[in-house]
């Protein structure tokens, strides 16, 4: 099993008012790559300088640990101005949250988006980020770019909580 993080994790502290029993093993990193790999849809969060929180479902793409996507509006505006997100699953059982730094990708490598639109293909069929980004988008709302998010907390469990795991990610 690969857990390229594992001198990072932990129990998190999820706030319970009772002590949680945590009587299921921690979970490894595989589980948190395959849950966002495969997802279809996403919620992030985000907050402008006012502090007023947004919350929105995307599509994205997670690829070697960073969760990528396309975007407009309020969430793109209020990430500029405060660079930290949090993007989660649907569930709220097999949960996955991640906290992190958000990045615009303004020259983004060929390859790079070569991945993304593979990664975009295989889950949305006919979705190529690269399409939108490039001018050719027939949308009345074409994405401003290409955004990243670098994960610095994830939690995740799977079912009641009981193996609720915490990792800690250093810095890239």
């Amino acid at each position: 099993m690969d857990d390229r993080y594992s001198g990072e994790r932990g129990r998190p502290n999820l706030g319970a008012s009772g002590p949680l029993a945590y009587d299921g093993a921690m979970l490894s990193w595989d589980y948190v790559d395959s849950r966002m790999r495969d997802a279809l849809n996403y919620w992030i969060a985000s907050a402008g300088v006012d502090g007023r929180p947004h919350a929105v479902p995307i599509w994205g793409a997670w690829l070697e640990d960073v969760f990528y996507f396309v975007g407009t509006g309020r969430k793109i505006r209020n990430l500029r101005a405060n660079p930290q997100a949090v993007v989660h699953l649907e569930s709220g059982d097999d949960v996955v949250l991640i906290e992190g730094r958000f990045d615009e990708i303004r020259r983004p490598s060929r390859e790079l988006l070569q991945s993304v639109d593979e990664a975009f293909i295989r889950k949305y069929k006919t979705y190529r980020p690269s399409e939108h980004l490039d001018g050719r988008s027939k949308s009345s709302f074409p994405p401003e770019g290409l955004f990243a998010v670098f994960p610095q907390l994830v939690i995740a469990w799977s079912g009641m909580a009981s193996d609720a795991t915490r990792w800690r990610i250093p810095a890239r």
